[in-house]
C-alpha cells in the first residue's frame, strides 16, 4: 500500500514539473515573439496645401532701353521739313523806309553735328537783295545783287518730364562766301551791313521757325509708347512647357542726355514687373498715355524672370517607390528587420509628407516629414530638416526606438532627392534664344542675356512639386532710327 502510494505522488510531482517547464517555456516564447515583433499604426499627417496650383511669379525688373539719334537722321528730317525759302522782305518802303528787298532760301541741305550736348546747325544760304541808296540826296535806281553765305545757329537739347523735346535755338555766327559791295556813283556800298542788318531783325523768327522743326522731327514720345507697348506683349519662353514672359511697366525713367560721336544719346529705363505665366498666351492692350520721365544719373542692369520647374507627385512617388519598394533593412546586429511594402507622397501646407509601409519586426505605417528645397549645386529638390513626423517618433520611441538608430531614414531622405536640372537647363536655353536679337517689331529689338540663376522657392500642389529659379540677367530693347 505505502509502495503504491508513494508512486502516485512521484507521478504527479513529475507531471507537474512537465506542466511548468512547458508553461515556461510556451511563455518564453510569447514573451520573445512580442518583442520582436509590433504593429504601429500613427495617425497620418492631413493632407492640405497652401496653393492649389501653379503660382504666377511676379518680379519687378527694369528693362533697359538705349535711346540714340544719329544727327544723319535729324538732317534728313530737318531738311524734309525746312522749305528752300527761309524768310523774305518784299517791300521797298518797311522799316522806315529802309528801301531793302531780301530773299533768303536754302542753297544746300543742312547738316547737323552735335557738340556738347547742343545741336550746331550750318546753313548755307542764297540771297538775293534789291536795294536802293542816296547819294548827296540823290535817288540811286535800286540794284539787285545775288551772294551766298554759311549761317551758324546751336540749339541746346532736353527731354522734359511729359517727353516733349526742349530746344532753345542761338546764334553762334556768319561766314560769307563772297561778302557783296555795289558801286553807286563812284561809291562803294557795303550791302552785307544791310544784309546782316535783315538778318538780325529776322533772327527771332528765324530761331523759333528752327526750334520749332527741331522739336516736331526729334519726336521722343512717340517711341518711348511704341517701347512701352512692345516691352508689354507676351514672349514666349518655353514652347514646350507652355510658358509666356508677362512684362507690365509701371513707370519710367531717363538718364542726362550726352553727345557721342555725332550722336545724342540717353537710356530710358522701363520698370515693370515681369511675370512667368504657363498656359495660353496673355492678352494685353497697347496704350497710347505714358507716365513722365523720371530723372535719373543711371538705369540699372536688374532684369529679372522666374524658370518654373516640376515633378508632379505621382513620378515622385513612383522614383521613390522604384528605390525603397522590397528592401530591407537590419537592426541590432540582425536582431529587428523590416522590409518597404510602399510609399506615399502628398503635402501637408509647406511640408512634403511620406508615407512608408512596413513589415517584418514591425508591421504598418510609419511617416516622415521635410521641407522641400533646391539645391543649385547639383540642381536637385531634396528635403531640409527632414525627420519622423511627430506622432510617429513618439510611437517609436515606446515600442521599437531600435527603427530610429538604422540607416532607414538616411535612404528614404537620399531617395527623396529630384533632378530638375535637364528640365531647368533646357527653359534657360530656350529663355535665351528667345531673348536674342529678337526682332519684335519693325525696327524694335529685344536683346536679353542670362547671367545668374539662383534659387527662390519650392512650394506643393495637389499635384506636383514645384521649384521656382530666379533667372537674372540684362533686357534692353533697341529701338533704331527716325521714321
Amino acid at each position: 500500500m505505502y509502495h503504491d502510494s508513494g508512486n502516485r505522488v512521484s507521478t504527479q510531482m513529475k507531471n507537474l514539473l512537465i506542466f511548468s517547464i512547458a508553461a515556461l517555456i510556451l511563455q518564453s516564447c510569447a514573451s520573445s515573439k512580442n518583442s520582436t515583433t509590433q504593429i504601429t499604426d500613427p495617425k497620418a499627417p492631413k493632407e492640405a496645401y497652401s496653393y492649389n496650383g501653379k503660382q504666377v511669379e511676379k518680379y519687378l525688373s527694369t528693362i533697359s532701353v538705349p535711346f540714340e539719334i544719329s544727327m544723319t537722321d535729324v538732317e534728313k528730317q530737318i531738311n524734309n521739313n525746312v522749305k528752300e525759302l527761309i524768310f523774305e522782305d518784299n517791300s521797298m518802303d518797311d522799316n522806315n523806309f529802309d528801301n531793302f528787298m531780301c530773299r533768303v532760301t536754302k542753297k544746300q541741305n543742312i547738316s547737323v553735328t552735335a557738340e556738347n550736348q547742343s545741336f550746331v546747325f550750318n546753313v548755307p544760304l542764297k540771297i538775293w537783295v534789291k536795294v536802293g541808296y542816296k547819294v548827296m540826296g540823290i535817288s540811286i535806281p535800286a540794284q539787285e545783287l545775288n551772294f551766298e553765305m554759311n549761317v551758324k545757329f546751336g540749339s541746346q537739347f532736353s527731354i522734359s518730364p511729359n517727353w516733349e523735346a526742349n530746344v532753345k535755338s542761338y546764334p553762334i555766327g556768319y561766314e560769307w562766301v563772297k561778302k557783296p559791295t555795289i558801286r553807286l556813283a563812284g561809291v562803294d556800298i557795303p550791302v552785307g551791313v544791310l544784309v546782316e542788318k535783315a538778318l538780325n531783325s529776322k533772327q527771332d523768327a528765324i530761331l523759333k521757325s528752327l526750334d520749332e522743326a527741331v522739336r516736331k522731327n526729334v519726336e521722343i514720345k512717340k517711341y518711348v509708347i511704341q517701347a512701352w507697348n512692345t516691352a508689354s506683349q507676351p514672349y514666349l519662353l518655353s514652347e514646350k512647357y507652355r510658358t509666356w514672359l508677362k512684362v507690365t511697366p509701371v513707370d519710367l525713367v531717363m538718364t542726362p542726355i550726352t553727345t557721342v560721336n555725332n550722336k545724342v544719346k540717353a537710356t530710358i529705363g522701363i520698370h515693370a514687373y515681369t511675370e512667368t505665366i504657363t498656359g495660353g498666351k496673355p492678352v494685353v492692350q497697347n496704350v497710347s498715355a505714358i507716365p513722365d520721365l523720371k530723372p535719373v544719373p543711371s538705369v540699372p542692369e536688374d532684369f529679372q524672370v522666374a524658370i518654373i520647374s516640376d515633378i508632379s507627385l505621382t513620378e515622385a512617388t513612383k522614383l521613390t517607390a522604384d528605390t525603397l519598394v522590397g528592401q530591407k533593412f537590419s537592426f541590432k546586429e540582425g536582431k529587428y528587420n523590416v522590409e518597404v511594402t510602399g510609399v506615399d507622397i502628398y503635402g501637408n501646407q509647406d511640408k512634403m509628407i511620406i508615407k512608408a509601409g512596413l513589415k517584418g519586426s514591425l508591421n504598418g505605417n510609419i511617416y516622415y516629414k521635410g521641407i522641400p528645397a533646391y539645391n543649385p549645386a547639383n540642381k536637385t529638390v531634396y528635403l531640409e530638416n527632414f525627420d519622423y513626423d511627430l506622432e510617429t517618433k513618439n510611437i517609436l520611441i515606446r515600442t521599437a526606438n531600435w527603427i530610429l538608430q538604422g540607416k532607414l531614414g538616411r535612404n528614404m531622405k537620399e531617395a527623396l532627392t529630384f533632378q530638375m536640372g535637364g528640365q531647368i537647363d533646357e527653359i534657360k536655353k530656350q529663355i535665351q534664344a528667345n531673348l536674342s536679337n529678337n526682332k519684335v517689331a519693325k525696327g524694335i529689338v529685344l536683346n536679353g542675356k542670362i547671367e545668374e540663376l539662383s534659387p527662390d522657392k519650392v512650394y506643393l500642389t495637389p499635384n506636383s512639386i514645384i521649384a521656382v529659379i530666379l533667372a537674372k540677367g540684362k533686357l534692353n530693347l533697341q529701338v533704331d532710327g527716325l521714321d
